[in-house]
């Protein structure tokens, strides 16, 4: 969301960057961690791409929302960009989404052709205080991404890093949800109407995210479940049971 041309200038760094440093993976019920490269799809913010109650679904919505200014003039901040940033906040509250990051883009360059900017309060710092609460970490200011120099290069770092830590805490929150629905959904095989087909598509689709991640061994786990699953059915029929 936000200065669509401004990401535009910064997606062919920034995706070919991300997937560049592995990260730790930590899960519960203790599995051991492991080590993963995360590459994201970025799409344009709408309303429409947002979760709705009772989505099974993994791969078809964002995990996390990012909101992208270069806004560096305080009248500019107060008369449009503040504005821009509360209604798609508020989207992202009707919508329980809680995951997300505000990247100020902070240029020399247009700084020195501003001069009503206040010297004691920056636009990250009234970002924070008018947004972020106590999720200050939740506002990253990224120096000169496009500029070849140590500086620009320590922000770039920080910010990639910053950006991995929140897709991977986002990702792993909402995998964590999906596994759990799928067990909910697994323990009602019993009840009538339950449909085989509609389960396998979700737990296939739990097979394919771990595909995706090149954790070969937890898609397979995922498929043999599967097989084990219809086997028994298929017993269960020849046993002259109901096959769901």
């Amino acid at each position: 969301a936000g200065d669509q041309n401004l990401f535009s200038s910064l997606y062919p760094t920034l995706s070919q960057q991300l997937p560049r440093e592995p990260m730790e993976w930590r899960r519960s019920y203790g599995r051991a961690p492991k080590m993963i490269h995360l590459e994201s799809n970025f799409v344009q913010f709408k309303e429409e791409l947002l979760p709705k109650e009772g989505n099974k679904a993994l791969l078809t919505f964002p995990f996390l929302h990012i909101y992208w200014t270069e806004c560096c003039d305080t009248e500019v901040y107060k008369t449009a960009v503040k504005d821009d940033i509360t209604k798609w906040q508020n989207v992202l509250k009707a919508h329980s989404s809680v995951d997300w990051l505000i990247v100020v883009v902070e240029s020399d360059a247009k700084k020195k052709n501003k001069t009503n900017i206040l010297p004691r309060t920056s636009i990250v710092d009234k970002i924070r205080n008018d947004f972020c609460n106590k999720q200050s970490d939740r506002c990253v200011v990224l120096s000169d991404p496009l500029k070849d120099s140590s500086r620009s290069q320590e922000s770039w770092n920080a910010f990639l890093t910053k950006l991995r830590t929140l897709l991977l805490m986002s990702f792993t929150k909402n995998l964590g949800k999906f596994e759990d629905d799928m067990r909910t959904l697994r323990e009602k095989r019993t009840e009538p109407g339950w449909s085989f087909c509609e389960y396998f598509m979700v737990q296939e689709e739990l097979a394919f995210v771990f595909e995706m991640l090149q954790q070969f061994e937890d898609a397979l786990v995922q498929y043999d479940e599967l097989d084990a699953l219809f086997s028994q059915y298929v017993v269960n029929f020849g046993a002259g049971g109901k096959c769901l």
